[in-house]
């Protein structure tokens, strides 16, 4: 194990391993990280041992033989704080226009593996209204029981309405886990929720993940701007709440065959809302591109940001059945609306190809498309985060390879229909 000047025993990074994640450099008490060319370097006269940044890394690129002291919770002090009564992972089934979010199978999917962790099971807990056959739908991806609050009251979305039915929830079933889709209604509610049982949400995770030795609940998410990303603990409170973005994690299959308990959750005490609902209008989003369901991306960058080439531009995207996007700079110098931005502040993706073209790679745009299956770059700047974490890259003016590409995929259109047809 390498040592200081002062013979202390310090961390090492593996540059093969590193990521460039960023989590590290938020975790360090004493600033001793830095990321240089995309790889994590420690400073080793400032590193005092302590180790943290070994407990966060997602990738195990940081060596440390040292024993790591950890903060453990005696069984007395669990016991007399109520906390051992909490057992199972819970997750919030959102249901719109009488279809369940996909953010919410998502959501149980990962469940399954930290219930796994954790040695228990996952429930769904469902509000609405006629959704019998989406608690069944629960089951099949993933939940073990489902626990279904039935009530006309609940047809139509009311935070106030909602938050007290869920919080009454919680408090019987005692969830030690409860998962909310951070979709514009789960955010809402979350809030709602961890207000009323004075516990921690952490909201807009992008990792979770159970810690092996306290069985903790570890929460990752960007943080100081995005410049950074923390692992955040709960605990002393129950539930451990957290909210995720829809694409975060992979979608689980469903499997008909699957069997649970569906439990019908007796509550006579629904709150009076505070507003009325007088009409609904529904949002025409025939014309509207949802990148989110995109199988290719064509994204655009501060690195490309001219209109001039967009029809360019769009016309690879089509060549390859996809849509165009774009990171923050593109919406703020108003060349595309924001319903197109890739990112923290925008869409979480999770597309087959993600082809980024002059993006730089900053981490509140990583954030956003880490779930895609293949990446490919187009940059100038060999150095830049997106052409070292990228599968493909292609140093060079955009201007000059989005054309022979464009060339190449013509020649090989017939192909391509093809294959589209046999998928």
């Amino acid at each position: 194990m390498p040592k200081n000047s002062e013979g202390k025993d310090i961390a090492e990074v593996n540059p093969k391993k590193c990521s460039g994640c960023q989590a590290c450099v938020g975790e360090c008490p004493v600033g001793c990280i830095d990321i240089e060319d995309g790889v994590a370097k420690i400073t080793a006269e400032k590193c005092i041992g302590c180790g943290k940044c070994v407990m966060v890394c997602p990738s195990d690129a940081i060596l440390f033989d040292k024993p790591i002291k950890k903060k453990v919770v005696k069984p007395a002090e669990f016991v007399e704080s109520g906390i051992a009564a909490y057992k199972g992972v819970a997750v919030f089934i959102e249901v719109k226009d009488g279809v369940a979010a996909d953010v919410s199978w998502e959501l149980v999917g990962k469940g399954r593996e930290l219930a796994h962790k954790l040695n228990t099971n996952v429930m769904g807990f469902l509000v609405g209204h006629n959704v019998k056959s989406i608690a069944a739908e629960a089951i099949s991806y993933g939940c073990d029981s489902v626990y279904v609050l039935d009530n006309s009251a609940f047809e139509t979305y009311v935070s106030r309405v909602y938050g007290a039915a869920l919080t009454e929830l919680c408090r019987q079933v005692k969830p030690e886990v409860f998962l909310i889709g951070a979709s514009s209604l789960g955010r809402d509610l979350s809030s709602v929720i961890a207000t009323q049982l004075q516990t921690g949400l952490t909201a807009d995770c992008t990792g979770l993940d159970v810690d092996p030795q306290e069985k903790l609940l570890m929460m990752t998410r960007p943080t100081f701007g995005g410049n950074i990303m923390a692992t955040i603990y709960c605990r002393n409170h129950r539930p451990q709440m957290s909210t995720v973005r829809p694409k975060v994690f992979k979608m689980p299959k469903r499997d008909p065959a699957r069997t649970g308990e569906i439990i019908p959750f007796k509550y006579d005490n629904v709150v009076e809302p505070l507003i009325e609902i007088l009409e609904t209008i529904k949002m025409d989003t025939a014309n509207l591109v949802d990148i989110t369901h995109s199988q290719v991306l064509v994204v655009v960058g501060k690195g490309a940001c001219d209109s001039k080439n967009f029809q360019m531009l769009e016309e690879l995207a089509a060549l390859l059945g996809g849509s165009v996007a774009c990171s923050r700079p593109l919406v703020e110098a108003g060349l595309l609306p924001y319903v197109r931005q890739v990112g923290q502040t925008g869409k979480t993706v999770a597309p087959k190809l993600y082809i980024g073209i002059g993006v730089s790679g900053a981490v509140q745009h990583m954030v956003g498309m880490q779930g895609s299956e293949k990446v490919m770059a187009i940059n100038n700047d060999k150095n830049a985060q997106m052409v070292q974490v990228a599968d493909y890259s292609i140093i060079g003016d955009y201007v000059k390879v989005v054309p022979e590409l464009i060339k190449g995929l013509k020649a090989r259109i017939p192909n391509i229909q093809t294959q589209g047809a046999q998928q």
